[in-house]
């Protein structure tokens, strides 16, 4: 016998000699939590079916391929080797048989093809069950032709199918999301479920079990909404909410089975949710991808608990599960979150690039981590949902409706990757209880044909969709159920190539909304500078993206419409959009298609997953004002904007380094940056709220023991006093425990550092912080406080104090407190404490006192203005009057601002539109300051602040005329001016000689920066 027939009978005996030898078994393989396997009717399913190799043979035969047929009725949509077994491929596949092969990647001469005796292999068949049962079938199996062989040597495996593990054919498929996804231990969630009923006749009575936890994070049932049974109709859908509790922390997901009688929906889990202190979750903006395309994950950090604050919070590197491939393209960003304050919120996001086969999978596990107290602190790993790489997927241009809208035209529109022509498309129809279809229904498009059935809508077409391309369909609903809560619906379409080829399903989801609005951005500020405006907000917890609008000279008129996405250049009213983004942790946009001289209005939007959108009333509902200015002479160097809400406190310097200044209930801290114009006016830190309006300008001050800072010492008409880092915007303390009322005056301070020997043997280690009260009852009061704490060291408060409006002054040399008072409680309106202990060294009547008192360094006087038009010159040692200049008589307001001491007399602003300076004349003998000149402002002037450059003394005035005036404080001559805006009133600047800019605010809610002299 030749070598040529050996070989031949080598592939033949096997088949027919020793045929009983080689056996194999296939079961369908149940999901988690199940113990049979499910697929559902008229819906497509996955399938996994384990082969083995049964085999008593001992030869080295191995089983290196398989067959499976599905029964009558079934359509094959297709099918992958599962993740565990890469090395199989699909060979071959008939639609029409409803058969599909897999081989062995592995050839024949090559080591561990195939399955040896007890190996095992499983498969992923994409099936859709025919729709022929209003009950669950528990007796589906494979059918003849089903077949297992070695393909190297042919050797058959015997099998009979008729005895195989079947699997269950159900009406019902579920869903279910969860929210919210990140909470405390013992926080309320819920998870939401919406059934269809797949079957053909018939009504389900619908049932939802109590949620079980996938992980050891127990979660009890509270409630469910429906209590009993719902009632859902052939191809209809019912919605279940379910209250859970979870009582641990940790990472966990709600498996939810949704059952009728004689009839269970597969168990479904719901996304990811953490609980604990610091929690997140992981979202991703596709997960059905074309091959090649970008992908964006984002991170969603909160700080659940009341009391802890976490920072340097930073993401890990995410984790890439599944067998796809990405690659990172820019992320983290940002890298960290310096601090998540209790109850804030931060997010991060990567971008990839995925790519694979048809059918390959990907998804991210993501985790952070960040500091407590200095200790280390890791929080849950949590996964986004899984995603795919496909050559076929459908955009819905509406993914979120309002339950209230009508007349809505849908466009799904198929875009086609694959190998072949798409020529017909079919929609089924969605939950019909939930989505009416109008009379008008499908609209037919160029040469594509639309017919309606039951089931649904066909378009066909002779050119079809060719490979690239792209093709949309229309349909118009006439309205939509209401629904409880934001609900996700299904919208399933099915793709034809050909006759013989396979049919393809994809989907989307289209989400109801009761609620129509998101939540606002936050602290939206930008900054103008020479071509370009810089936004800066914060997103809120409920953020997926931003819309940035910009009209020109007003407000913009028209917000975005619900569900609708728009691009960098649409029209909406009389407003552009400038900026747009999603699934973005931004927040912050460089507008640079802007003109120099044009005054703007921006409204920002936030808007969530389901694109609604926030009012845009950030920080009011007018919108933020800028104007960009050419870096010349006259104009701004930069100006800092917080919307239109007056920001006119003469703002507080740090020479060289920024300046700091208030508007409504926060603090702002703006940079100086001399070198870097784009840098320059840029936010040291995000506007600091306190609980109330702040009502004054603060001090900048260092504090004992803490070497190379600058603290902030706020007070705010809620009467809390609070001292911040002027680096940070950190708090230091906050007291809200005191009761003070409203703080309405500047407060002052008394530090070790420059203090007497007397302070430092009554406080050897205490810097005071002193806070008076605003209040119109007879309980005015001012308390000093540890500076480093906020521990109260001492309160004056004797029943008749008047409301204190102006700054007090501390006079370091005799330990004293000057206190001015509106008069009305006691004709004592200024009070004169010893600032270590708070008791009454003397007082004085000196009529109404609403502005502040300072010190004339030259005449060590303390001058203070009174609003009868008369200013005082009080003797620090005694304490009483020197004398007394009556600026003004008869006016019921004579002054706009305290009087600024200059040489030995003063500098004053009136309320009649009047610049003067008075000066002690050495000649008269008589040390009372006499006017030296007068000089008309065009509007009514604010207060004076003075700059010495080289000799020349010059003075600046912000006026209501939207300009600040520099004067000549020797002739009283106006030397040149600059406008800030249109006429409004200008605050009083303030002068930072170091690098000679001036600073103001304005009524129009910015602060501006100039240099000096104009």
């Amino acid at each position: 016998m030749n070598v040529r027939i050996l070989a031949l009978l080598a592939v033949l005996l096997p088949a027919v000699g020793f045929s009983q030898t080689h056996t194999w078994i296939v079961r369908p393989v149940p999901s988690a939590g199940e113990t049979v396997a499910r697929v559902v009717m008229d819906d497509a399913s996955d399938l996994v079916v384990e082969v083995t190799n049964t085999s008593t043979s001992t030869n080295d035969a191995r089983l290196s391929e398989v067959s499976f047929v599905l029964p009558a009725g079934y359509q094959l949509l297709g099918g992958l080797p599962a993740e565990v077994n890469p090395n199989w491929k699909v060979d071959y596949i008939d639609a029409n048989e409803r058969r599909i092969t897999f081989q062995s990647t592995l050839g024949c001469v090559e080591e561990g093809r195939g399955l040896a005796r007890t190996e095992s292999a499983r498969f992923v068949l994409s099936v859709v069950g025919p729709s022929n049962r209003t009950n669950d079938s528990t007796s589906e199996r494979l059918m003849a032709g089903t077949y297992a062989r070695d393909q190297c040597d042919g050797t058959s495996y015997t099998y009979n199918v008729a005895s195989m593990t079947a699997w269950t054919r159900g009406i019902l498929a579920a869903n279910v999301t969860l929210a919210p996804r990140m909470l405390a231990v013992n926080g309320n969630t819920v998870a939401r479920v919406v059934v269809e009923n797949r079957g053909t006749t018939g009504s389900a009575s619908v049932l939802v079990d109590n949620p079980t936890s996938t992980s050891s994070v127990p979660l009890t049932t509270a409630s469910k909404s429906p209590a009993t049974s719902l009632p859902v109709a052939v191809r209809s859908a019912g919605v279940i909410a379910v209250n859970l509790r979870p009582t641990a922390a940790g990472a966990v997901a709600a498996r939810v089975r949704a059952r009728a009688t004689n009839a269970n929906a597969p168990l479904v889990d719901s996304p990811v949710a953490d609980v604990g202190n610091l929690v997140a979750s992981a979202d991703m903006d596709i997960v059905d991808a074309f091959d090649g395309d970008q992908v964006t994950l984002r991170l969603t950090v909160l700080n659940t608990s009341t009391t802890n604050t976490y920072t340097q919070v930073r993401p890990r590197a995410p984790v890439l599960l599944g067998n796809a491939t990405a690659s990172l393209v820019a992320g983290p960003s940002p890298e960290s979150v310096a601090q998540l304050a209790p109850g804030a919120s931060g997010q991060f996001t990567w971008r990839y690039q995925v790519s694979g086969t048809p059918g390959a999978r990907y998804q991210f596990q993501a985790q952070v981590d960040g500091t407590h107290n200095g200790s280390a602190v890791a929080g849950d790993a949590v996964t986004a949902r899984k995603g795919r790489i496909v050559e076929h997927r459908v955009r819905l241009s509406h993914e979120t409706v309002s339950t209230a809208a009508t007349g809505v035209t849908v466009a799904y529109t198929v875009q086609n990757r694959g190998p072949l022509p798409i020529y017909e498309v079919r929609l089924f129809k969605p939950a019909v209880n939930y989505f009416s279809v109008a009379a008008s229904g499908p609209q037919a498009s160029g040469d594509w044909n639309v017919y309606t059935e039951t089931a649904g809508y066909l378009w066909e077409s002779e050119s079809g969709i060719p490979v690239g391309g792209e093709a949309t369909f229309r349909i118009t609903y006439s309205g939509f159920a209401a629904v409880d809560s934001e609900t996700a619906f299904r919208h399933r379409l099915e793709l034809n190539q050909g006759w013989n080829d396979p049919r393809i399903r994809v989907e989307a989801t289209m989400t109801l909304l009761k609620d129509t609005a998101a939540p606002d951005v936050g602290r939206l500020t930008g900054v103008a500078r020479d071509g370009s405006v810089t936004l800066t907000w914060d997103n809120p917890f409920n953020h997926g993206g931003t819309l940035a609008l910009r009209a020109q000279g007003a407000t913009p008129n028209t917000a975005p419409t619900l569900g609708v996405r728009y691009a960098v250049g649409d029209v909406l009213g009389n407003a552009t959009v400038a900026y747009v983004d999603e699934l973005s942790s931004a927040s912050s946009f460089t507008d640079t298609a802007v003109t120099n001289g044009t005054t703007y209005f921006y409204r920002v939007f936030n808007a969530d997953d389901q694109l609604r959108y926030g009012p845009g009333n950030q920080p009011t509902s007018v919108g933020l004002l800028a104007t960009p200015q050419a870096r010349v002479p006259g104009n701004p160097l930069w100006c800092y904007s917080v919307g239109l809400l007056a920001s006119r406190y003469q703002p507080v310097t740090e020479l060289g380094v920024g300046i700091f200044s208030s508007f409504n209930d926060s603090v702002v801290g703006v940079l100086t940056n001399t070198a870097n114009p784009t840098e320059d006016g840029a936010e040291r830190f995000r506007p600091v709220k306190l609980p109330g309006t702040i009502g004054s300008r603060f001090p900048v001050v260092p504090l004992l023991g803490r070497p190379g800072q600058q603290w902030l010492v706020v007070g705010d008409e809620t009467g809390v006093p609070a001292v911040l880092n002027a680096a940070t915007g950190e708090f230091l303390w906050k007291n809200t425990t005191l009761d003070l009322g409203r703080l309405n005056s500047f407060p002052v301070t008394q530090l070790l550092d420059y203090a007497n020997p007397e302070y430092r043997t009554t406080y050897s280690n205490v810097d005071l912080a002193i806070f008076a009260t605003h209040n119109t009852a007879t309980q005015n009061q001012v308390v000093a406080l540890n500076a480093a704490t906020g521990a109260l060291i001492w309160r004056y408060r004797p029943g008749d104090l008047g409301m204190v409006s102006g700054g007090m002054l501390v006079d370091y040399t005799t330990n004293r407190l000057y206190v001015p008072t509106r008069s009305g409680v006691s004709s004592y309106t200024l009070r004169v404490l010893s600032s270590l202990t708070g008791a009454e060294v003397a007082r004085l009547e000196l009529g109404d006192l609403e502005f502040g008192v300072v010190r004339n360094a030259t005449s060590n006087q303390i001058l203070v203005t009174a609003n009868d038009g008369s200013v005082h010159g009080v003797n620090p040692t005694t304490p009483t009057t020197a004398w007394t200049v009556a600026v003004r008589s008869n006016m019921v307001s004579a002054f706009s601002q305290f009087a600024r001491p200059q040489g030995r007399g003063f500098v004053v602003t009136t309320d009649d539109n009047k610049i003067e300076r008075y000066e002690v004349v050495e000649s008269h003998g008589t040390n009372v300051p006499e006017l030296l000149w007068s000089t008309p402002v065009a509007a009514r002037p604010t207060g004076v602040f003075t700059l010495n450059l080289n000799g020349v003394v010059r003075a600046y005035v912000g006026a209501a005329d939207g300009k600040v005036h520099q004067f000549d404080l020797a002739t009283g001559t106006e030397t040149g001016q600059v406008t800030v805006g249109p006429a409004q009133i200008i605050g009083m600047p303030t002068v930072d000689h170091t690098v000679s800019r001036l600073h103001v605010g304005t009524g129009d809610g910015r602060i501006c920066a100039f240099p000096v002299p104009f």
